[in-house]
């Protein structure tokens, strides 16, 4: 809804409020509801450990929908490279036109400029920098990679 109306710069950042504001109202509303059955003969949680239960369940499905949205947010390198073979028509795309057309300004530019508002990366005088978030980022990817004992590098 609130896309409709204005598109936020900072699309995830704005996803994750809503997402933790509704699951803060849906703890309160829970926590005020009556002992009695309330929901199709359920009643609200009793113990702090089933609103913990309650809420990293929903947390699990905010973090697992950020990244289904992230993938379908951006177009990845692979979907412009399919889709533009793909509009070729049967035929196919002569690998000139491809180079012509699979540039920076398509492939990496668009990348750069997402990690600049999202704060991961920033300008200083002609170099792009890390930020503390975006080091964390990258950092929690090499670790992942090292657990699952990735050595390729590529994507």
């Amino acid at each position: 809804m609130i896309w409709k109306i204005k598109l936020p710069k900072r699309q995830t950042k704005t996803i994750l409020q809503i997402f933790f504001a509704v699951l803060f109202v849906g703890i309160l509303v829970l926590w005020n509801l009556p002992d009695n059955p309330v929901f199709w003969g359920m009643s609200p949680p009793v113990s702090i450990a089933e609103y913990i239960h309650i809420s990293l369940f929903f947390i699990s499905l905010t973090l697992a929908y950020m990244i289904t949205y992230s993938a379908v947010e951006a177009d990845s390198p692979s979907l412009v490279i399919v889709t533009t073979i793909a509009n070729a028509g049967q035929n196919g795309l002569g690998k000139k036109k491809f180079d012509e057309y699979m540039n920076d300004n398509i492939l990496v530019k668009p990348r750069i400029r997402d990690l600049l508002l999202n704060k991961m990366v920033v300008m200083d005088e002609d170099r792009y920098v890390l930020t503390p978030k975006g080091a964390l980022f990258a950092r929690i990817f090499i670790i992942y990679r090292k657990i699952m004992n990735v050595s390729r590098k590529g994507g």
